[in-house]
């Protein structure tokens, strides 16, 4: 009877270790996968071909902050239009202050708009993004995103739509480039925050604009 209890008790014992052991802890008990771009976490990475014809893979700024922007070249909030990003001057100045705060920081423009939107092949779409920074005075590569892989793994909702990613390869700041009508610059200063070690405060604002033009999702194949 003695033996019986010490192997029961011991079953017990492992049970429990088990039980605590398997347990999610954090973010993952309350069901988050970050199957999109959460802060703290890890960037998803991506490959993409630019409207210039060059590879650009989010590998190859390891040790950089990248900064992220979600960008249509028919949104008003975007690119077209005097009142945009783009077209108001807030980008330009916008890339002025994150240069000086950290020269070796990246800007990366994204297109996900999908293909034919507005007639609009993907390569239209690509020259006129293209047309609308440099027009600004600006050199960013536009990646163009047209099967929406990209934007949907991060998250990106409208144009413009900002994800900044530190030196550790971590989202640090999701949300609007700039607030309070353009007297807040919140890239300029979580690239500021960056720099010096700090953490990046707020790390997350309300972004606005027009909704990212997405494909639709291809249909998954049965299995066989």
């Amino acid at each position: 009877m003695r033996m019986t209890h010490s192997l029961l008790a011991a079953t017990i014992v492992a049970s429990t270790a088990f039980l605590f052991a398997a347990a999610p802890v954090g973010d993952e008990a309350k069901g988050h996968k970050h199957d999109t771009a959460t802060i703290g976490h890890a960037a998803p990475a991506f490959t993409l071909t630019g409207a210039d014809g060059k590879t650009y893979n989010l590998a190859d700024y390891k040790g950089k902050t990248v900064v992220l922007e979600w960008f249509c070249s028919s949104c008003p909030a975007s690119g077209k239009g005097e009142n945009s990003f783009w077209g108001s001057g807030d980008a330009a100045k916008t890339l002025t202050g994150m240069k000086a705060a950290d020269a070796d920081a990246v800007y990366l423009a994204i297109d996900s708009t999908k293909d034919g939107h507005q007639d609009m092949t993907t390569a239209d779409e690509g020259k006129a993004s293209t047309e609308i920074i440099a027009k600004s005075g600006q050199s960013v590569p536009v990646l163009m995103d047209a099967s929406g892989k990209v934007g949907r793994e991060y998250g990106a909702k409208t144009t413009p739509h900002i994800f900044i990613i530190d030196k550790t390869g971590n989202v640090a700041y999701i949300g609007a480039p700039t607030g309070d009508g353009g007297k807040i610059n919140y890239i300029v200063d979580a690239v500021t925050a960056i720099k010096a070690g700090k953490p990046v405060n707020p790390s997350k604002t309300k972004n606005s604009g027009c909704g990212v033009k997405y494909a639709s999702p291809k249909a998954e194949k049965p299995a066989a």
